[in-house]
Formats: structure tokens, C-alpha cells, sequence
């Protein structure tokens, strides 16, 4: 079945890791706000050089060096660290980024209705200097300071290289710097410990210029992608060291205050970890004339009930709203919609010794044939998904087609969205003929506040209906977010640390082929023991394969990667998200196409009291 678009090309064209804009504003008379497909020529400006065009409203107001008013926030997440290199979860990212300053971003365009990737601490696009593609050279801009005035050159991004895949730091973040939309030229050996670093494909040519050494060849488009990521953004040496342990195998660098340094947007101003932090303008920021803001103020409130009580007595400017509060708002003009570019899935831990049936086939398809999406997705008012590529992904960007669009796409759709009761439940019964088991009973960890707790909850009921009450028990436990993940991510070492929880992945709207990156047996922060040497390979040939530019050669890959997973119930899609909020009367977004995430819904907002 076709599914439903609810999110526009022109907008999803621009958009890469961890960012994504949204189009489904509504207007003062409440009525959903549906932008047209676009054509290609909105991801034609992706490459062009950001220049230092100063933002102004239809008044002729400009920001100034201190900025206008104070954007609060209330999140249930805590930060952790600032530290690029070893955080865990995006909300940590989102404020990394607010403080840092990488080699290319994302800035709004001249008028203010999409993205433009360019260069941020780069002072144009990547230049190829060889014939084959995998040397290329980046100019740094002259006069790019911290906030101390320190000045930013060849040496910090040198310095921030080599920490990253330092081996005695064992960084989270270094698989994805080695390897992810490009290669780079021996560093996963360096930072394995089989090659020195004089051997890996980064360079200092000259106090302002880097260059990079790719294992394939690559365009500069997916050069400026990988080095957008906010993994990637700058740190300061002085403090790093200033912070690191005596056996160099940890630095506290960007867990206080007073232990971090900012050259990007904002400073941090005071931070009281897992309570408040404030974020002051930047006045050093090389692109300072793009923020309207004077600064951000994020307080920690876990409790979904007290951050409603905020937002309606305007001490925060926007609030994410639960489904029981969209239920109550979905008529508030001061409602904003738009698509979530990560399906919510089951994730399955196969090599759990307790729990052998989870390792069989046939019992991970009865899972996936006997979940309700529509009945789901009607109660957390989100999107059936049979799939794993969200709809917002663009698998041709020249013509602005969706991958989910494409025959291939459709081909790896289920007729009523994978419901099948009478199919699972045959299903079931030969697993448990196979296995020899009578009665599964499975634990599911859930986060203790959000959508998950309603989904769960529908499964705890639904599943044991469809499979038969007497045979097949699902028990909950709940856990905060960041523990859930924590114990997750444990299962190479205590393959008994879960059975089944959730998942979903941001991931880029304009490069789906390299969303299957969380997948791979070499992703450094896996959920999930899949390991695969054919997934692997199809990944590889579709991120960095000589033909992968030829016409439908991604596309088939593409399509390959997603039915290895979801066919086998390697993980099971449920529900494609979609954000909610409110905001406040007193938060005036200046993008014209609503963007919720890092910088262009909030970041790049105004305060009008």
C-alpha cells in the first residue's frame, strides 16, 4: 500500500545526520500547512560556500553581537558530556553542536526556506587534487577563534583527528570518524593499534589547509556530509589535555563547565549537570550575524506532567507533546507537526544463552506478523511502518523520488502492513516445534515515560491473543531512557543483559543507504548482536563500491539491506514517529519551512516579546 507523505522534498533535500526539517506547520486557523513536492533545485545549493550573509526580519531588525531574548527549554534527557567523542544520545548531540563549531554545517538559506550544507570552519567545498577521487584538500577560514580568542587552525583539526581514534581513549565516536559516509585511509588500523599515525589519510598542509585520504573514491558532497556529523566537531587541545588522566586512557574534557571550551554558536554560561544548563551567545562565532538569540536556558524536568505545567504558565517556549496532550492540542494553533526520518522498531537479542527461541527465524516472523501497526499507530497517533527506510528518505535526489516510492521500495511493503495473525501463529507453533520449548516468556525494556510505555503495553496484551494466552507470556520493565541504552549496548560482553527492547535511529533523509550503518558487525554502538558478512558487504558497496553512482545500483542496495533485516525479523518495524509540539506565541521561527532539530526550528528562532 502507498503510504502516507508527510513530509516535503525540497526540505527533506537539505537535511543530513542527525537534522531534520519538518513541513507540517500549522497556521492560525489550525489547518495542516502541506508544502508541494519539490523539484531537484533545492539540493542543488547544498555545496555552494556559506557566506556571511547578516539575517533580517521583514522590519530591517539584524541581530546584534549580544542577541535578543532568552529560548527556554525543557527536556527529560540529560546532557552527560559535551565531549564529541564519546556521547551517547542525540539530545547530547544537539547541544554539542550548539557550542562547537565543525568543518561544514547546516545554515539556513538566504531566505530562509531550507538548508544549505557548506563550510563552518571550512572556507569553501573540499578540493579533489588527485584523478581518482580519494585526495582532497579543505582551506580553513583565517581568523576563526574559541572563545577565548585563541585562534582555530590546521593544528586544532589535526588534534581533534587524532583524539578521536586515540586507541588508549577507545572512543564510541572513532568507528563512525573512521568509516561511515567516507573511509579514511587507515584509520580504523590506527585506531585498532596495527599502523602508526604517520600512516593514516589525514594531513597538515598548512596552518590552514588539512587534507584527507579515502580508501574509494568519494564526491565532495559526502566528504562535507561525513565531516558535518556532530562527532566530527572541533576540540581544544589545551583543555583536553588539561582534563586527561594519567595513563591517557580518559579526559574529563566536557563534562563541566570549566572543563569545556566553545567556538561554535554559544558559550556555556553555567551548566549544573542533570539540571540546568545556560547557553550564552557567542560573540567570537564566525557566522554570529545567523543567531537571533542571546542565549538558551535548558533545564532538566523529567517529569512530563511538570514540563506541561511550564509551558502553560510561559516559563518554557515549546514543549513535546505526549499522546494523551496531542489528543488535548491537536486542534491548538500553536501545534507543529512533522515526520520523525527513524522507524521505531523491536530490537532482538539473538544470542541471549536464557532465551534460544529469540535465535530462531520462525519465531522472530510470528513476532513480526502478529503486531498490530494500525491499531498501534491509531493509539500513539504515528504512522504504521512495515518498513526500516523511513519516508523521508530520497533515493534520487536529481528527481526528488522517495525511496519508499520506488518499485523496489514497495516491494519490501506487507499487505496490511505485516498483520497476519493465522501466519503468526503457524509460525510460532513450528518455532516452538523446532526449539522444543512449550511456553516463551519474554521480558521487554521500555522507557519509563513517552510513547513506548502506551506501545508496550498494547504488546503485553495483543501478542499473547494472537499467539495463544497459554503459550506465549510478554512481562515490562520499564527503565529511564539513557539506562535502557546503557544495558542494551552490553550485550557483547553480558549476552543475558536483555532479551527484546526498542529502537530507532536517526539517520540522513538524503543518503538511506548509509542509515544502515547501525546494522553492521563494526558499528561501534550496537544494539543488537546481527552479524552478517553479506549485510557488511552491501553496505560497503553501497557507501563506498565503484558502480554505486551507475542509475538503480543504490537503490537495489538499498532495498537488499532492508529485507535482509526485516524479512528475517532480524529487527521489527512498528510505527514511523512524527513530532509534536507546542510552541509559544513569544518563539518566532524564522525558517519559513518549520525544522525542529539542531539549529533551524529553535537555534535559529527569534524572541519577540
Amino acid at each position: 500500500m502507498r503510504k502516507k507523505r508527510l513530509f516535503a522534498a525540497a526540505i527533506a533535500a537539505v537535511m543530513s545526520v542527525s537534522m531534520l526539517a519538518g513541513c507540517g506547520q500549522k497556521d492560525a486557523t489550525g489547518e495542516n500547512l502541506v508544502f508541494e513536492d519539490a523539484t531537484s533545485s533545492a539540493g542543488a545549493n547544498q555545496t555552494g560556500s556559506a557566506d556571511n550573509e547578516t539575517a533580517s526580519d521583514p522590519n530591517g531588525e539584524k541581530p546584534t553581537d549580544e542577541g535578543y531574548g532568552i529560548l527556554r527549554e525543557a527536556n527529560t534527557s540529560t546532557i552527560g558530556s559535551l565531549n564529541p567523542h564519546t556521547y551517547i544520545n542525540s539530545y547530547s548531540s544537539e547541544q554539542i553542536k550548539r557550542a562547537s563549531v565543525a568543518l561544514y554545517t547546516y545554515f539556513p538559506n538566504e531566505d530562509y526556506t531550507f538548508c544549505d550544507l557548506s563550510g563552518e570552519l571550512a572556507a569553501e567545498d573540499p578540493i579533489q587534487v588527485d584523478e581518482e577521487g580519494k585526495v582532497w584538500q579543505i582551506k580553513l577560514r583565517d581568523g576563526v577563534t574559541w572563545e577565548n580568542g585563541d585562534a582555530l587552525n590546521a593544528d586544532d583539526v589535526i588534534y581533534t583527528w587524532k583524539m578521536i581514534l586515540d586507541p588508549k581513549l577507545a572512543n564510541l565516536r572513532a568507528s563512525n570518524f573512521a568509516k561511515d559516509v567516507i573511509e579514511i585511509e587507515n584509520a580504523m588500523a590506527y585506531f585498532e593499534g596495527s599502523c602508526a599515525w604517520e600512516d593514516v589519510g589525514l594531513k597538515k598542509i598548512d596552518d590552514l589547509t588539512v587534507e584527507i585520504h579515502t580508501v574509494s573514491k568519494q564526491s565532495a558532497q559526502e566528504i562535507m556530509t561525513h565531516l558535518a556529523h556532530p562527532a566530527n566537531v572541533m576540540v581544544n587541545e589545551e583543555y583536553y589535555e588539561k582534563y586527561m588522566n594519567a595513563d591517557r586512557t580518559e579526559t574529563m574534557y566536557g563534562t563541566s563547565a570549566d572543563k569545556w571550551i566553545s567556538a561554535g554558536p554559544f558559550t556555556v554560561e553555567s551548566w549544573t549537570n542533570d539540571a540546568e544548563i545556560k547557553f550564552k551567545k557567542n560573540p567570537n562565532y564566525i557566522f554570529k550575524d545567523k543567531i537571533w538569540l542571546a542565549g538558551i536556558d535548558v533545564k532538566v524536568v523529567e517529569d512530563a506532567g511538570t514540563q506541561m505545567q511550564l509551558f502553560e504558565n510561559g516559563e518554557t517556549d515549546y514543549i513535546s507533546l505526549s499522546t494523551d496532550n496531542y489528543v488535548k492540542y491537536q486542534e491548538d494553533p500553536r501545534l507543529l507537526t512533522a515526520p520523525y526520518n527513524s522507524v521505531s522498531h523491536i530490537t532482538i537479542n539473538t544470542a541471549n544463552p536464557d532465551q534460544p527461541i529469540l535465535a530462531n527465524e520462525k519465531f522472530r516472523q510470528a513476532l513480526f506478523y502478529a503486531t498490530d501497526r494500525d491499531s498501534i499507530a491509531s493509539l500513539t497517533y504515528q504512522e504504521p511502518a512495515d518498513y526500516i527506510v523511513p519516508t523521508t528518505h530520497i533515493i534520487d535526489l536529481e528527481n526528488g523520488i522517495y525511496f519508499r516510492d520506488t518499485e523496489e521500495g514497495k516491494a519490501n511493503e506487507y499487505e496490511n502492513n505485516g498483520y497476519d495473525p493465522e501466519k503468526a501463529k503457524q509460525l510460532f507453533e513450528e518455532a516452538l516445534e523446532e526449539t522444543g520449548i512449550e511456553k516463551v516468556s519474554l521480558t521487554m525494556i521500555y522507557n519509563d515515560t513517552g510513547v513506548q510505555v502506551t506501545t508496550s503495553e498494547f504488546l503485553q496484551q495483543n501478542w499473547p491473543k494472537v499467539l495463544g494466552e497459554d503459550k506465549f507470556e510478554l512481562k515490562l520493565q520499564s527503565m529511564p531512557s539513557s539506562q535502557r541504552g546503557d544495558q542494551m549496548r552490553n550485550w557483547a560482553s553480558d549476552p543475558t543483559c536483555y532479551e527484546i527492547s526498542w529502537g530507532g535511529w536517526d539517520s540522513t533523509d538524503l543518503m538511506p543507504w548509509n542509515a544502515f550503518k547501525y546494522w553492521t558487525s563494526y558499528y561501534s554502538a550496537k544494539n543488537e548482536p546481527f552479524i552478517s558478512e553479506e549485510f557488511d558487504k552491501i553496505f560497503d558497496d553501497a557507501n563506498s563500491g565503484a558502480d554505486r553512482f551507475d542509475e538503480g545500483v543504490r537503490l537495489k542496495e538499498v532495498a537488499e539491506m532492508e529485507r535482509l533485516l526485516v524479512d528475517d525479523a532480524i529487527i521489527i518495524p512498528v510505527t514511523q514517529n512524527t513530532y509534536k509540539y507546542l510552541k509559544s506565541d513569544r518563539l518566532q521561527l524564522t525558517m519559513k519551512n518549520w525544522a525542529n532539530r539542531v539549529g533551524y526550528g529553535w537555534d535559529y528562532a527569534k524572541i519577540v516579546e
